[in-house]
């Protein structure tokens, strides 16, 4: 009886550690294998860690705060300027996530004063979208996360992180391990974020200062 009555606590503690261990894990596997059908339950748990801090409105009200008017425009690079640019600055031209670019001019009294520029990049979770405002030299001034799916690497929407890129141009590697210092335990996101960066402080240069 008292062999039975010990079998029968180790089975319920076993149970319990493994919920208390596994649950995300466990129901992440329930929504993907077994409701897959259902489209409302298709991004299941990942939603969980979705976020929306900005509209495109609200960040520019932010790095384009001095501006009376701001300029909506859509830019493309040709295949020349894009490998130009790649081997330049080191990077990859994604074929989705670079089609192509917006960019914002902010006028005020009829002269530029700033520009911004909305892009996404990958992140361990999922896409991070973000917006980078320069000066009118190609001088990072400004970096807004707007919207991210991330666990471990959602501190890049924090000042700690983003402000590395402040005072970044062209002439700067903006690179992680070089002048920028990744999230700890996000190394995909962090390398995202700033090849992202350098990628379009070359694009601006190639658009607007040639």
């Amino acid at each position: 009886m008292k062999r039975k009555f010990r079998n029968g606590i180790s089975i319920c503690l076993g149970v319990v550690l493994f919920f208390a261990f596994y649950p995300v894990k466990l129901a992440s596997y329930i929504c993907k294998k077994i409701f897959v059908s259902a489209p409302e339950v298709s991004l299941c748990f990942d939603d969980v860690y979705a976020d929306t801090f900005y509209s495109v409105e609200e960040a520019l009200k932010i790095i384009l705060s001095k501006a009376q008017n701001v300029k909506e425009e859509t830019k493309t690079l040709s295949p020349e300027q894009k490998k130009s640019i790649a081997a330049a600055a080191d990077i990859d031209f994604d074929p989705e996530l670079d089609k192509e670019y917006k960019f914002y001019t902010g006028e005020s009294d009829g002269q530029i004063i700033g520009y911004a520029v909305e892009s996404v990049v990958k992140g361990k979770w999922g896409p991070i979208h973000y917006m980078l405002a320069l000066d009118r030299e190609g001088k990072v001034s400004d970096v807004i996360v707007l919207e991210l799916r991330e666990r471990r690497g959602r501190p890049v929407k924090e000042r700690k992180f983003l402000n590395q890129f402040l005072g970044k141009t062209k002439a700067d590697p903006i690179k992680l391990k070089k002048d920028i210092k990744g999230v700890s335990g996000a190394t995909i996101s962090s390398t995202g974020m700033s090849n992202g960066i350098r990628k379009l402080v070359y694009v601006f240069n190639e658009l607007y200062k040639k």
